[in-house]
């Protein structure tokens, strides 16, 4: 057993100190930017779901079948205009 004497205080490297702050950084700034990142696309695809897209209905053929379902004859189609891609 080493003897310490009293009220001598240990010292820590520099080198060590240094390595700390740099992973301490690295690793906030990576949670930090994976948080932003996350949270952009969260919101950029529950927003792109929430918005409506005319699609054509390819199951009718005619002018009175699309009209009797109240969507839009246009260009021998039938659109609808309130499609919801979550659908």
């Amino acid at each position: 057993m080493r003897y310490k004497p009293y009220g001598k205080k240990r010292t820590i490297s520099v080198v060590a100190a240094v390595k700390f702050v740099s992973f301490t950084f690295f690793f906030g700034t990576l949670i930090f930017c994976g948080f932003f990142t996350g949270s952009f696309l969260i919101s950029y695809v529950t927003s792109s779901l929430n918005t409506i897209h005319p699609t054509s209905i390819p199951g009718i053929k005619d002018q009175e079948n699309c009209e009797a379902t109240d969507r839009v004859w246009r260009d021998n189609k039938c659109w609808d205009y309130e499609h919801n891609p979550a659908f």
